[in-house]
């Protein structure tokens, strides 16, 4: 049976306006091919002066549009399928955060559902979204794709992979905007007018992207390298975030999003830290190598409470790279017990692995770099890995021979063993 309307939206909220306005201002769609409904008629002002058709009665509209297109809040799902739920709907498009496609199958289990993300951007057609239609044919998947590119950007993802889409671009515009508050308060600390930092924030955020975006044959790392000159200024910034975990608290904030995506949908949390009882313990590490490769030598120490241990070890032919992660591996290896962690170390190479989420990149492109290259010293990365699985580990970057005594003391450890194997092997 031929259906009145094309697309039936159910809610009129922020987004679902938003939505309908860009499928409109895209041609895709004519004002007469869609009907919103919303019980209370709250939100009909979202669409006011576009010709939609509305209704207070969310099963006219099931009854009469060929997708049901359902963009209420998540705990608003059991009233809508007791409005709908006697009705043979055959093609649903959810936008709701954490609600799996298998809920809405439990009503209408002969349907064809897509789960899609989109953010608030989208109302200004620079949306970022995520689209599993993989139930539809090939014909309503792309007209699906094409309603959400009407938004900005779509993807084609696994719905697997939805919560944790809600975590980077679903809730990823209030951490930007976070951000640029911050760089809008430093700016007015600094002597600038709120509405001077303002604007050059927000273009400077703005043009960032634009940059990710020109420049897709380079990685982030080097688009930070490139505005970072030794001894300069931009380097002192992003050493303090690197200092302050700031690559540590942005993961750790999108896995309290994921978590709550995950809650919502009714879903299972894995724990993903160990439940530590034992304390905090400080590590701090260095390594040394005669050559690349070369002796080399690694020490660390390992502090809880007023205890302090001191250790050390090293290999005849190695790099300095392999060292550095093998002083972190062997402190973590005395640990008997599950704890808090912080390491503290002065390699970039083994401190970026964690603050710059290299290391999951690297795993997830089977172990290469953003280059195609093999990453090197794999053998250790995986023991580190394990190690660092056992124990709530957080990372900080010092800066070599100069700030901090502990680790000065590891770089003494590391140039003693490698001298006292220097001086071994020259007596064979």
């Amino acid at each position: 049976m031929e259906k009145k309307f094309k697309l039936g939206v159910i809610g009129c909220g922020f987004m679902a306006s938003a939505i309908i306005k860009g499928i409109l201002r895209s041609e895709i769609l004519r004002s007469d091919e869609i009907i919103v409904s919303n019980k209370e008629g709250m939100g009909f002002e979202g669409v006011a002066g576009t010709n939609v058709s509305t209704t207070y009665s969310n099963k006219e509209l099931a009854e009469n549009a060929e997708f049901v297109f359902l963009a209420v809040k998540p705990q608003g799902l059991d009233e809508v399928m007791k409005d709908i739920g006697d009705i043979p709907v055959e093609k649903i498009i959810s936008i709701l955060a954490g609600v799996k496609k298998a809920k809405i199958k439990e009503t209408f289990p002969c349907a064809k559902v897509a789960r899609c993300m989109p953010n608030t951007p989208c109302s200004i057609g620079y949306g970022a979204v995520a689209v599993d239609a993989e139930d539809f044919f090939e014909e309503d998947r792309e007209f699906i794709i094409k309603l959400f590119s009407s938004l900005g950007t779509a993807i084609a993802l696994k719905e697997e992979k939805m919560d944790a889409v809600t975590g980077i671009s679903g809730s990823g515009p209030a951490y930007v905007y976070l951000f640029i508050k911050g760089l809008i308060l430093a700016g007015i600390r600094q002597g600038l007018t709120e509405e001077e930092a303002k604007t050059l924030a927000v273009n400077t955020v703005i043009g960032s992207g634009q940059m990710v975006l020109a420049n897709p044959e380079k990685s982030i790392d080097m688009l930070i390298d490139a505005v970072c000159s030794k001894g300069g200024t931009t380097i002192e910034a992003v050493n303090s975030f690197n200092e302050d975990g700031l690559i540590g608290i942005i993961d750790k904030a999108g896995d309290g999003c994921v978590r709550r995506s995950i809650e919502l949908g009714g879903g299972k949390i894995e724990k993903k830290k160990p439940d530590v009882k034992n304390g905090t313990v400080t590590i701090y590490t260095d390594g040394a190598c005669s050559g690349n490769p070369g002796v080399g030598g690694w020490g660390a120490i390992l502090m809880s409470g007023e205890k302090v241990k001191e250790i050390s070890g090293g290999e005849d032919v190695t790099t300095n790279n392999r060292m550095e992660l093998t002083a972190v591996i062997e402190a973590l290896r005395i640990l008997k017990k599950a704890c808090e962690v912080n390491i503290y170390t002065d390699s970039t190479y083994v401190a970026d692995a964690f603050l710059q989420n290299r290391l999951a990149t690297w795993q997830a492109n089977g172990w290469k770099t953003s280059s195609g290259s093999t990453v090197k010293n794999i053998d250790l990365w995986e023991k580190l890995i394990d190690l660092t699985e056992r124990h709530h580990c957080r990372f900080f970057k010092v800066k070599g021979h100069a700030d901090n005594p502990f680790n000065n003391r590891c770089d003494e450890l590391a140039v003693s063993e490698c001298k006292k194997r220097t001086n071994t092997l020259k007596e064979v």
